[in-house]
This record gives structure tokens, C-alpha cells and sequence, in this order.
């Protein structure tokens, strides 16, 4: 596959570059410094920022996945609303294959899945952050484009657990208090999403083996009573 990642420099970027080469992959590092990316074989990097549209658009250009992995900071409200219009006009003008976002757990409705005190802080401390996520994730979903949108848990550098979890967020009850998962479980399973058409067109929930529980599956007189209402 061809695969760009924006954002290549970050915690999660770097990691995925660096997955998605170990597994075979052409890859374009797109980046604001290139001389953050070490040169590897199968490696492209491309300079640019996230809403240059016409280097977007190039850097893209014939890729089967787009994992978009940036973020803005804390403080700032608008970052991912500025971004998103300029990523989606330059993946349908470079004709890229799935835009894969990562979002972050909290982000939007996501919230509901997440624990009393998750959603406290998600909606205090960093209400404004979640909601520009939130937000985000919405444009990409009303796009009409080819999309994955992961939603990971709290994220920390180490070395990877062995056996993380990726599930759709509908079959998610709850995500029990804040569980933590390495940068590099994320980047594995990004590549892997990418890699995997049956994650087209879903939100997905990363986490720990043990940090979440199971939707509840519901009964033929649930599913008359949903359409009664």
C-alpha cells in the first residue's frame, strides 16, 4: 500500500511511519520539517503544513490511505475545524484512497462510552479541545469521503502491551475510568485499519484488553420497541 501520514513527526506519527514501513508499506512522511524524519527505504518525505492545500493535494496524490495524526494545543479551540476543511478539499482533488483520523476518546459522542470521570474532565479541563475534536470528526463524517475515525484512549510512551484492542464504538458500552495505552499499540493499529477494508466508513475505539465493556446486545422485542418510538 501507499500510505501518507500527516503529522509524521509526532508522538503518534513517528510511530506509524515507522510501523506501516516495518510492514511493507510506501510511505510519505508529510511533514512541516523534514529534517525531523530520518531518511529509511520506502520513505518519502514531504514538506508542508496540514492546511497548505496544494502540497496536501501533491503529497497525497495516488495514496491508498491518509492517516491524518495532528493535533493542536490544549488551549486552542479552532485548530482541527481550520484543518479539516483544506485535508478534505485536497483528498478529493488528489483522489487519495481512505482518510483514516485519529481523534481521541471524549471527542464528541464518543464522550457517552467514557466514564463519569472522564466525561467530567472531557467537559471541564478540556472541554473546549474535545469539542474542536468533536467538531472535526463530524466534517469528516458529512464529507461523503472514503473515512475511519479511531478514537484511542489516553496515550503514553512506552514499550507496547501485547494484546490491544480495537472494537467499533457501537459494539462499546463503557470505557471504565482512564485506561492509558502506548503511542505504539495506537500506531500498530492504525496501520492495521488502513490495511483492513472492513474499517471503512467506522468509528473505532483503541484501547487496553480490560478497558471497556461490551454493548449490550439487544433482543427482537428491543428492536420493535426502538421502532415503535
Amino acid at each position: 500500500m501507499n500510505i501518507v501520514v500527516v503529522g509524521a513527526s509526532g508522538d503518534v506519527g513517528s510511530r506509524t511511519v515507522a510501523a506501516a514501513l516495518a510492514a511493507g508499506h510506501q510511505v510519505v512522511a508529510y511533514v512541516r520539517n523534514p529534517e525531523s524524519v530520518a531518511p529509511r527505504r520506502r520513505l518519502t518525505v514531504a514538506k508542508g503544513d496540514a492546511t497548505d492545500e496544494s502540497t496536501l493535494v501533491s503529497a497525497t496524490a495516488g495514496s491508498d490511505a491518509v492517516i491524518v495524526a495532528i493535533t493542536g494545543h490544549m488551549k486552542d479551540s479552532t485548530f482541527m475545524q481550520r484543518v479539516m476543511p483544506k485535508l478534505i478539499d485536497s483528498v478529493v482533488k488528489s483522489g487519495a484512497g481512505r482518510v483514516i483520523l485519529v481523534s481521541a476518546l471524549g471527542a464528541g459522542d464518543s464522550a457517552t462510552k467514557t466514564s463519569g470521570f472522564g466525561r467530567l474532565i472531557y467537559r471541564t479541563a478540556l472541554g473546549k479541545f474535545f469539542t474542536d475534536k468533536g467538531l472535526a470528526d463530524r466534517m469528516l463524517i458529512r464529507s461523503g469521503l472514503d473515512h475511519t475515525i479511531v478514537y484511542p484512549v489516553n496515550l503514553y510512551d512506552g514499550p507496547a502491551i501485547a494484546d490491544a484492542v480495537v472494537r467499533r464504538l457501537d459494539e462499546i458500552d463503557t470505557v471504565p475510568g482512564l485506561p492509558t495505552l502506548p503511542f505504539e499499540n495506537l500506531a500498530n493499529a492504525l496501520v492495521d485499519i488502513a490495511e483492513n477494508p472492513e474499517y471503512s466508513g467506522q468509528r473505532v475505539v483503541v484501547t487496553t484488553p480490560t478497558g471497556w465493556r461490551p454493548a449490550k446486545s439487544r433482543t427482537p422485542s428491543d428492536l420493535r420497541g426502538q421502532r415503535q418510538r
